[in-house]
């Protein structure tokens, strides 16, 4: 947290220990509370300071400028900031003649930023910084009017403020922590551009993975309808050689039948030739022996033919 110059808080702090000791001294009891509120402010003990100091002022005859001030600065130490704004708005309202309005109203403006009310912070600090730019806590100032911009993500009007700082106020309390921020600002460029050059190329990757995927589905496309294209003349090709065997299926099942029948007749003959031959002469059973050997040959000849017939049928049925 900011401290307010150190050598005017030790003037205030020794006027308002020396005065209201005094006047202890005088009333006694009535003006215990300041004291230990005093004492506890000097030892850093913010909250018991707040505590004793909000009795002291009860009193109307504590309830001084400088009693409400150093009221504010404990609560703004001890991190009470919505109760630190309600008491710099009681100080503003019953001594808006004091010299120490201005510090008043930065301590306000501070407890505000911290609240989260940026807008409200800014225009304090800005009032406070252009009716005091001599003043030792200007640099100040300008430190927290440039937070409340950089809470908000105005990091150009931020950095301006603590460029500032670091170039005009090097010796300030706040010059090293602007130059952080700085730091900061800097290193936050660098990564929205480094994420804005990952967003293009991932972008670019996207766009050529959809160009990819879909030009990928095209040729799919294309290759299904090729093959169906060559499955149904390949089909059609089936249908047209399978209505030709049809035709040859017959044709050789006729030959076949025909030839089934003349062996059948045949050897209907033999049988006959057979039986008739025990009663036929030497010499004629000689003569008809030599016949039968021609009509076996002719036999042989058309049971070759048919075998070749069957294996061609064979072949064709497997095919098929």
């Amino acid at each position: 947290m900011v401290k307010v110059n150190r050598l005017f808080l030790q003037i205030i702090f020794c006027f308002a220990l020396v005065f209201f000791s005094g006047k202890a001294k005088a009333d006694e009891i009535q003006s215990m509370a300041l004291i230990q509120g005093l004492e506890a402010y000097r030892n850093g003990d913010w909250e018991s300071a707040s505590l004793f100091l909000r009795k002291a002022v009860a009193d109307s005859e504590n309830s001084t400028a400088e009693c409400w001030y150093i009221l504010v600065l404990s609560q703004m130490y001890s991190e009470n900031y919505a109760q630190a704004v309600n008491d710099a708005n009681t100080f503003i309202r019953d001594f808006s003649d004091s010299e120490l309005l201005p510090y008043v109203e930065y301590q306000k403006g501070r407890a505000l930023h911290y609240l989260g009310q940026n807008d409200s912070a800014a225009l304090i600090l800005s009032d406070f910084c252009h009716q005091n730019p001599e003043d030792a806590m200007y640099p100040s100032g300008l430190y927290w009017l440039a937070e409340c911009f950089y809470d908000d993500y105005n990091f150009e009007t931020a950095r301006s403020l603590y460029e500032k700082i670091t170039a005009d106020f090097p010796g300030s309390v706040k010059a090293q922590d602007a130059q952080f921020k700085l730091d900061l600002i800097a290193q936050r460029e660098r990564e929205q551009k480094l994420l804005y050059l990952l967003k293009m190329t991932g972008e670019e990757y996207l766009n050529s993975r959809e160009h990819y995927e879909k030009q990928l589905r095209e040729y799919q496309a294309g290759d299904l309808v090729s093959l169906r294209k060559q499955l149904n003349a390949a089909n059609a090709r089936i249908a047209e050689l399978e209505k030709e065997n049809e035709g040859n299926i017959a044709e050789l099942n006729s030959i076949i039948k025909e030839q089934q029948a003349q062996l059948m007749e045949q050897k209907s003959i033999n049988q006959a030739y057979e039986s008739a031959r025990s009663e036929v002469p030497q010499n004629v059973q000689v003569e008809v022996h030599k016949k039968n050997s021609s009509i076996d040959e002719e036999l042989a000849t058309l049971k070759t033919k048919a075998a070749q017939i069957q294996n061609l049928l064979d072949e064709k049925n497997n095919g098929k």
